[in-house]
């Protein structure tokens, strides 16, 4: 599979691994499988360029689960990509890093993260995505790294549509060109305040309205969908609006807690905010938002009004 370049350069970089590093190639259950054996040949293309500094452990047929992919695991990285054509560079970087990064140091600041990079082979800036992703997990043993080819497993991609993203920890997204500086400033920032507020604005604008859900529903996510229903644009608001309703199909009383920070929403001064508030006061349905919305009844916006009318019918009776 590689031409003579690309072993030259495999061979040239490799001499600079500090310390050998074992591949182990899980090749799944399906020995036709397209993905697995291209895999399986980069595999023993990288063996042979790396001589001593690489091994590899190849799981037996008979310790295969009928669940598992095919994959590539060395240290704390898993690839679900062939690391081939403009792919090669990055995995070589990152074997290379991988081989020195057993270094004493003081204790690391960033705490264990997960990192999924959904990627395609025919995208111009994701090698240097990857490149990025794979040097901070060299350089932080504790952060799992995981490179997914999405043109192979759409599945896991979901509902992602753009590459190069990023999700970082199954939540937060960061999509495009993404250098080392910026995941470290994201994993960084994991406790500040307003961290969930952009993790669930994260999962809107990549349209993961199912896994906004679960975050909808805790009671930082409530406070955060608030505070993004003040500030979003009506494109965005349309996206909360969706991922809300997605919440209360699942559990109808689920959203009660975010009632208290949008009440004083409908005092904005934007008519269109008002009602848009309103009108979600009333999908929720609690009764603690009768008050709030008794009082638009009397607004200067004849559509407010219609819209806090219809939502004071859509409550819930006090229990």
């Amino acid at each position: 599979m590689f031409n003579a370049a690309q072993l030259e350069k495999a061979c040239r970089m490799l001499e600079a691994m500090e310390r050998p590093l074992q591949l182990r190639l899980n090749p799944g259950i399906d020995p036709t499988d397209k993905f697995s054996r291209a895999l399986c040949r980069v595999v023993e293309q990288l063996l042979r360029a790396g001589a001593d500094k690489l091994t590899m452990v190849e799981l037996a047929p008979e310790d295969l689960l009928p669940e598992e992919r095919p994959h590539l695991d060395v240290e704390n990285v898993r690839y679900r990509a062939v690391p081939f054509g403009p792919e090669l560079e990055p995995f070589l970087e990152l074997l290379v890093a991988l081989s020195g990064a057993e270094r004493p140091g003081p204790p690391d600041p960033i705490a264990p993260a997960t990192l999924q990079v959904m990627m395609a082979p025919t995208c111009p800036n994701c090698p240097r995505v990857v490149a990025a992703c794979g040097r901070v997990a060299a350089a932080h043993p504790q952060i799992q790294l995981e490179v997914v080819d999405v043109q192979y497993f759409a599945d896991l991609a979901g509902a992602v549509k753009s590459v190069p993203t990023v999700i970082v920890d199954s939540t937060r997204s960061l999509v495009g060109n993404l250098s080392e500086r910026d995941l470290l400033d994201v994993l960084s920032e994991r406790t500040s305040g307003d961290y969930v507020q952009k993790t669930l604005a994260s999962m809107i604008e990549t349209a993961r309205f199912g896994d906004a859900v679960s975050l909808l529903v805790s009671p930082p996510g409530q406070v955060a969908l608030a505070t993004l229903v003040a500030s979003s644009t009506m494109p965005e608001r349309v996206g909360l609006m969706l991922a809300t309703e997605e919440a209360l199909e699942a559990n109808d009383r689920c959203l009660d807690g975010a009632v208290p920070h949008l009440l004083p929403l409908l005092g904005a001064p934007d008519a269109n905010l008002r009602g848009d508030v309103a009108d979600l006061l009333g999908k929720i349905g609690s009764p603690v938002a009768r008050t709030g919305l008794e009082g638009l009844e009397s607004d200067p916006n004849p559509d407010v009004r219609e819209i806090a009318a219809d939502a004071l019918e859509m409550l819930r009776k006090p229990s």
